[in-house]
């Protein structure tokens, strides 16, 4: 799988699917979550694959609503091994993300993701996750 030159900013190349969802009318999670289940799987019955990216889905949007005064958008690019999650919160401070991970639901992300991390640009924060496509409990 290959990034853009810059690791969680934008779309992620090869993408098979990109879908971004306006968050600013703060949607109920269940509408989201839908949203992308659609999205990452059109016309099909929900997978047991993408339960880790709807948990990811759960705790970024869910963050952003708990935390910040404008949440802007959620944007998935899936290709066949991974999904990158993106939540722009229109907030530019950063620096508290990693400590509060610590302690709470970003400790799952960070569990359930190959990588996770956050960035900041003229429109807010965005945080953002590599959440590997697989069924779980893996295969032993």
């Amino acid at each position: 799988m290959t990034f853009n030159d810059n690791r969680g900013n934008g779309p992620m190349a090869g993408s098979t699917v990109d879908v971004t969802i306006n968050l600013t009318g703060r949607p109920d999670l269940r509408q989201v979550r839908a949203a992308m289940t659609e999205a990452l799987l059109p016309g099909a019955e929900p997978d047991d694959r993408f339960g880790a990216v709807l948990l990811v889905v759960d705790e970024l949007v869910g963050n952003a609503y708990r935390h910040a005064r404008s949440p802007k958008w959620l944007r998935a690019g899936r290709t066949s091994e991974n999904v990158l999650v993106e939540v722009n919160d229109g907030d530019a401070v950063a620096g508290a993300v990693r400590v509060v991970a610590l302690r709470y639901g970003l400790r799952l992300v960070g569990q359930l993701s190959l990588d996770w991390g956050v960035r900041t640009d003229s429109r807010g924060k965005v945080v953002w996750a590599l959440v590997p496509v697989k069924v779980f409990p893996a295969e032993l």
